[in-house]
């Protein structure tokens, strides 16, 4: 069944890699899942109305579908595992981002409760993970390093997300807020998750908006092309902090280096930006 428009509101992080889709990726042809996806493969072709296509899951049952097209983006409404859910594919240059919404009982899709899978286009090699990457930690409990954290925590799920934030030191916290692109995208996955609220209550102190505004605010970026535009402010500043954050913990770095990020530092703490006027300034 096609999608009611009103649902394309919904847009979901690019997990597997920091790069962009750009105008050139289209979904066509047959993605292949890997990671906790491995065995599910897509078959996708545009059509008239926007896309039609089969999903096939790692038990070799299939279902076919026919998706509308979002921007760049193809969503349906599928039936799996007993549940109704929304089935949207995102390119990305070397596949797909998979985001599986399960509708609640009074019709509303369950956010929270997403699941985020990653597909590469067939005969299309993984790219590597950056240097320094972690995986998520696995308990609220574990510790993570900040640098670690700003390596890693795009290719995780939410949920990681979570974990990851309340792993970090205080310290590294309270360094982030003074970025608040890259504090703005950590709340972006934040509020994908499920049982987020300790996570939250951190991360939004002060900073001007909540979830919702959230939500739907990185929704718009994505419907009026300006999600590029946000990604790259995320991608300056998580660089920027990052090099902040390495000559803080007595990684080895260029003197010329780590005096630029000081500056740096100090310009962004007189700044007082919050992720909320981010958010407004990319509207």
């Amino acid at each position: 069944m096609r999608l009611p428009a009103i649902l394309g509101a919904v847009f979901f992080a690019l997990v597997l890699t920091p790069v962009m889709a750009f105008a050139a990726d289209v979904l066509n042809g047959r993605y292949l899942g890997i990671q906790d996806a491995s065995g599910a493969s897509i078959q996708i072709a545009p059509d008239a109305e926007g896309f039609r296509g089969t999903f096939f899951d790692p038990f070799g049952r299939s279902q076919e579908f026919s998706a509308d097209k979002v921007g760049d983006t193809a969503e349906a409404v599928l039936d799996m595992d007993g549940r109704t859910v929304l089935l949207r594919l995102a390119p990305l240059p070397f596949g797909a981002e998979v985001a599986v919404i399960p509708f609640a009982p009074d019709g509303r899709l369950n956010v929270p409760a997403a699941r985020v899978m990653n597909f590469v286009r067939e005969g299309v090699d993984v790219p590597d993970l950056p240097p320094d990457f972690v995986a998520a930690p696995r308990s609220q409990l574990d510790r993570i390093a900040g640098n670690s954290f700003l390596q890693s925590y795009q290719f995780w799920e939410p949920a990681g997300v979570v974990n990851g934030y309340l792993a970090l030191p205080d310290r590294f916290r309270t360094l982030m807020r003074m970025f608040p692109a890259v504090q703005l995208d950590v709340i972006w996955k934040l509020c994908l998750a499920p049982g987020a609220e300790g996570a939250l209550g951190l991360a939004l102190r002060g900073q001007g908006v909540d979830c919702p505004q959230v939500l739907d605010g990185i929704a718009q970026t994505q419907r009026n092309d300006r999600f590029t535009v946000y990604k790259s402010a995320v991608e300056e500043e998580r660089s920027a902090l990052r090099m902040s954050v390495r000559c803080a913990d007595g990684y080895v770095e260029s003197r010329p280096d780590c005096e630029a990020a000081a500056r740096r530092l100090s310009t962004a703490a007189i700044s007082l930006r919050t992720a909320g006027q981010v958010l407004r300034g990319l509207r």
